[in-house]
């Protein structure tokens, strides 16, 4: 399908050349890693839709390889395949119980080969639809809590495996009971459903927006820190400051105030409750310094 990717994990060169050409058309973008460091980093970072992991692999073989990945929540669910020239039946079946969704072996038939992938990327857009089916708020069409919360550990664990950067922003809707009040839940609902809308096409498609409760929307940013975090923030407020809802016959406007916290690349390591405490910290300042503006953290463990 078009948008989809696969990791080649191999120290072998002429195997990364002959997949690629196998698998030709199957994919729009073909990653490669020769080295299992390289791979974990390339895997947090991209996000792929399936890994070709080799068993044998320098320094640290695949089954520790797989193991770290199933370990890192962003891509804990992205299948794997291993390659193979293994003969081992009980290593094999150790790959599966890691968490491997199937095996290849070498030298691997280019008809086989292009068959498990196509099962591995079904099996996972099966896997990430019924993610975002769990993970959805209904009424803004944003990630919800649950969903916010996976985000965060797993941006705290690719902080600390391959020193990725991550910013939490808290946004909270100033005077929104006033709007419930005075014009009417269904004026409120207008507003969160714009102010969802706003923030999703303001994200980047690697970033996570979701609502943190009632009137409050959160925002993690990965691969973003120290200035970079803030203009990001200050773009998704821009947008959210846009919002009119229609039922409030143009009286109505989103008013929101906002928290943002944001580690180093290669920073501290650092807890999710440890970002969310800091954001919310600054969320509170700016809310008692009179609201509609941002204030700006540094996490400190």
């Amino acid at each position: 399908m078009p948008g989809e990717s696969l990791l080649i994990v191999d120290d072998d060169r002429f195997v990364h050349e002959a997949l690629e050409a196998a698998l030709e058309g199957r994919v729009e973008r073909v990653l490669h890693a020769y080295e299992p460091e390289e791979g974990l980093r390339f895997a947090i970072e991209a996000r792929p839709d399936v890994i070709l992991l080799d068993v044998n692999l320098p320094r640290m073989d695949g089954l520790k390889l797989c193991r770290h990945l199933k370990e890192t929540p962003s891509v804990r669910d992205v299948p794997i395949l291993f390659l193979t020239v293994e003969a081992n039946v009980q290593r094999l079946a150790r790959a599966l119980e890691i968490g491997a969704t199937d095996y290849i072996r070498k030298p691997f038939d280019p008809t086989e080969l292009r068959a498990r992938v196509e099962a591995a990327l079904r099996l996972g857009r099966m896997i990430a639809l019924l993610r975002d089916q769990a993970w959805i708020d209904a009424l803004t069409g944003l990630k919800n809590r649950a969903a916010l919360d996976d985000a965060l550990d797993a941006a705290a664990a690719a902080h600390e495996r391959v020193g990725q950067p991550a910013a939490l922003l808290l946004i909270d809707l100033d005077h929104f009971k006033r709007v419930n009040d005075e014009y009417g839940h269904g004026v409120g609902d207008e507003l969160l459903r714009g102010v969802g809308a706003a923030i999703r096409a303001s994200c980047r498609p690697y970033d996570t927006p979701a609502r943190f409760g009632g009137d409050e929307f959160a925002v993690v940013f990965t691969q973003a820190e120290g200035e970079g975090a803030r203009i990001a923030a200050e773009r998704v407020l821009a947008s959210v400051r846009g919002v009119v809802p229609a039922g409030g016959s143009g009286v109505v406007r989103a008013r929101c105030s906002a928290g943002l916290c944001a580690t180093e690349s290669g920073g501290e390591r650092f807890a999710a409750a440890d970002l969310v405490k800091a954001a919310d910290a600054a969320l509170y300042e700016a809310k008692r310094a009179g609201g509609a503006r941002l204030v700006v953290r540094s996490l400190r463990p």
